[in-house]
């Protein structure tokens, strides 16, 4: 060791270059592993992750597939009743946004803020409740559990537990009960509040086919989860098929028998962030393919960084010819130079490690910043520094194992008497190791490039709506009736081109909902993704008429009309869709009819990954729960928000004005590309300076 320490320091200059690429090779791949780590250990922080399911809805309907992971409000209770394997369930609801007032503070808080839960909440997940009682917290309605944060933005350093506040214009009060860590970041689903779910009448529903929950179960041990989901099948036979017959008058196996399908499938808890891309996700979940495309990177820089001291140690081999004969004349076997030469190279290591720890300390909250998450590091927490120190000990190995036999192998007699070694071998290789090396830079940049290129292409896509300079105001039904008086007052600003509301925009997750052409009977069902509008709302949106007209408020009869798209019309196979009308039935087996009055051209309103689904537009009566759409000009943006949010405030005092922008709402879809993007940039320049470095110490030798 310390013959190692002596002929590191003598050859400083070849010392700084190597421990200097490999920092920056090992600090790379620990950014790395640290992302993928984070990826992989989304949810395994509750206690019983490996029993707790999520129970989903899969099925078949011309016109669309049902994959989507909400479920029924009545589902809880059957599973807890009919199959003895459930030990636990609980079902959360996200609602749209919600007005908190505190005193005479407001807070407009939206749907990524707010849930509920069933008073199993607790039980299932392991969130840790830092005060109140998690087995009664959410037992009563109207109370609800704050995180940390939420504790303080509310009531500062005060003690929350106990006290009240309004939701909404409720008159009565909801209470704390609760105060809990805030949600870790590898939770598939996120929050700030959880409110009682039995404080919402809508979660003592008998319906089962109208689907708003996310259901989650907890099985006993040793229950068969592939029996238990085909056993799901007796409760579509025992709930849904009445439902369906009640409504449509169409047994389940009639039902069926039409091409239709409909039942249930099962989740683990852990699978649901890297395998699961389901309509109505919590949230936008990772990719799996990116996890093995950064490990592979990782793995290629520390290849790289490994490459540049095999390089560097032969290249300065004949330097070192007369240490390895003086050594085998003195008695050093093979063996023992093999060991020496390697002793320098993990040492070398080690110290490139201590560097590389040093830089991802300094650089984590940058690193955090760009990919938009926070990732924890901590040489002292649970296995790291054992792990650390062994992926030191490997690249070591990695990159001395070569050098090591090169210079054991030199002849005593021929490197005392000074005569040229052969190096023809060697140099041959280390050539051959220079360009996989820069091969590998190339194939990184190339697939930044590819990266940058599809995302670049996603957001310029030609979309077939008006993205730039649309003003989104939430809560759309705050106005009430006073909604139609409020977009007319702000057409009079110069800058406003025009106004609508509906209850979605391109980006948020749509309704899916059966619809019916008359004449076709109840058993070929059509499942069309839906929206409701307002009259302008074509315009507004910039949208493309194929066929007929938008809502016409001179034509009395719009109020029932629908606007399909041209995805729709392929999938109903009708030559004359103007002249086609739908079928809604309710469950007293009324029937309203609703013609197709327009086709609109096919428009991206989800992620660029998904095909233009069946769509239909209905006209909205009254005012539901959404958004106002402002289309604006190219005049000042600032000053026409300003007017605009005068107008509110004269229009509605109670709900603060919250505002964003479409490209800004779309442009979210992105965020895992833009994530991979920005990763594979920096690791790319990262990649080019370890290999200039293996280059500049070929270069001095």
């Amino acid at each position: 060791i310390k013959v190692a320490w002596r002929n590191l320091f003598r050859q400083f200059g070849y010392t700084i270059l190597n421990v200097l690429g490999l920092a920056a090779g090992l600090a790379a791949s620990i950014f790395i592993f640290l992302y993928v780590f984070n990826e992989l250990s989304y949810d395994r922080f509750h206690e019983k992750a490996d029993r707790i399911y999520r129970i989903g809805v899969k099925g078949r309907m011309p016109g669309n597939e049902l994959n989507q992971v909400v479920t029924a409000a009545p589902m809880m209770t059957a599973l807890l009743n009919d199959y003895p394997e459930v030990e636990e369930a609980c079902r959360l609801g996200k609602f749209g946004g919600w007005l908190v007032q505190t005193g005479d503070k407001k807070f407009q808080e939206t749907d990524d803020d707010f849930i509920f839960a069933d008073s199993t909440f607790f039980d299932v997940f392991s969130f840790r409740v830092l005060e109140g009682d998690p087995k009664t917290a959410l037992k009563k309605p109207r109370s609800i559990v704050l995180t940390e944060n939420y504790a303080r933005k509310y009531f500062g350093d005060a003690d929350p537990l106990g006290k009240t506040f309004k939701i909404e214009k409720d008159s009565a009060f909801y209470e704390v009960t609760g105060v809990m860590e805030n949600v870790p970041v590898n939770s598939h689903f996120h929050f700030n509040m959880v409110g009682s779910l039995s404080s919402l009448g809508n979660s003592r529903s008998d319906n089962w086919v109208n689907h708003n929950f996310f259901t989650y179960v907890v099985l006993a041990p040793g229950t068969d989860v592939e029996k238990f989901t085909d056993g799901l099948r007796e409760m579509v036979i025992k709930y849904v098929g009445p439902t369906i017959e009640r409504f449509i008058g169409v047994g389940l196996d009639e039902f069926e028998k039409a091409g239709n399908s409909f039942g249930y499938f099962t989740q683990p808890l852990t699978d649901i962030h890297l395998h699961s891309n389901l309509q109505a996700e919590f949230e936008v979940n990772g990719n799996l393919a990116y996890v093995y495309i950064f490990l592979i990177i990782a793995v290629l820089i520390l290849v790289m960084a490994s490459i540049n001291f095999m390089n560097l140690a032969t290249a300065r081999a004949t330097t070192r010819a007369r240490e390895v004969g003086l050594r085998k004349v003195v008695g050093s076997d093979k063996s023992l130079l093999i060991s020496q030469f390697m002793a320098e190279s993990i040492i070398m290591s080690i110290l490139s490690l201590v560097i590389a720890v040093v830089i991802v300390y300094l650089a984590l909250p940058a690193f955090d910043n760009m990919i938009r998450l926070k990732l924890e590091f901590s040489i002292f927490r649970h296995h790291t520094l054992p792990l650390l120190i062994l992926l030191a000990v490997l690249v070591g190995i990695m990159g001395g194992t070569y050098p090591a036999f090169v210079l054991a192998s030199f002849r005593p007699a021929s490197v005392l008497k000074s005569e040229p070694q052969s190096v023809s071998g060697k140099g041959f290789l280390r050539a051959l190791l220079v360009v996989v090396q820069f091969t590998v830079v190339m194939v990184i940049l190339l697939g930044t490039v590819l990266v940058s290129r599809q995302l670049r292409y996603m957001q310029d896509k030609e979309l077939g709506f008006q993205k730039k300079n649309m003003l989104v105001i939430r809560r759309s039904d705050a106005l009430g009736d006073k909604i139609d008086a409020f977009k007319e007052e702000i057409r009079h600003h110069a800058n406003v081109i025009d106004a609508a509301n509906s209850t979605h925009i391109p980006s948020t997750p749509y309704w899916n909902n059966a619809h019916w052409l008359e004449g076709q009977g109840f058993n070929n069902t059509l499942l069309l993704n839906t929206c409701y509008v307002s009259y302008d709302f074509g315009k507004t949106m910039g949208l493309e008429l194929v066929e007929g007209r938008f809502f016409d408020r001179e034509m009395g009869t719009d109020s029932s009309g629908v606007v399909i798209n041209e995805s729709a019309v392929k999938t109903l196979a009708i030559e004359d869709p103007l002249k086609q009308r739908f079928i809604e039935p309710n469950s007293e087996g009324e029937v309203r009819y609703l013609p197709i009055i327009g086709i609109v051209k096919d428009f991206h309103y989800e992620s660029m990954h998904e095909d233009i689904h069946p769509m239909a537009i209905h006209f909205m009566q009254g005012n539901y729960e959404g958004y106002i759409i402002v289309r604006l000009g190219s005049g000042n943006i600032p000053e026409t928000v300003n007017f605009i949010r005068q107008k509110w405030e004269e229009f509605d005092n109670e709900y603060p004005f919250e505002y964003t922008w479409m490209d800004d709402e779309f442009d979210k879809l992105f965020d895992p590309e833009r994530r991979t993007s920005r990763i594979l940039a920096v690791f790319s320049i990262l990649s080019i300076i370890i290999s200039v470095l293996g280059l500049l110490g070929l270069i001095s030798f």
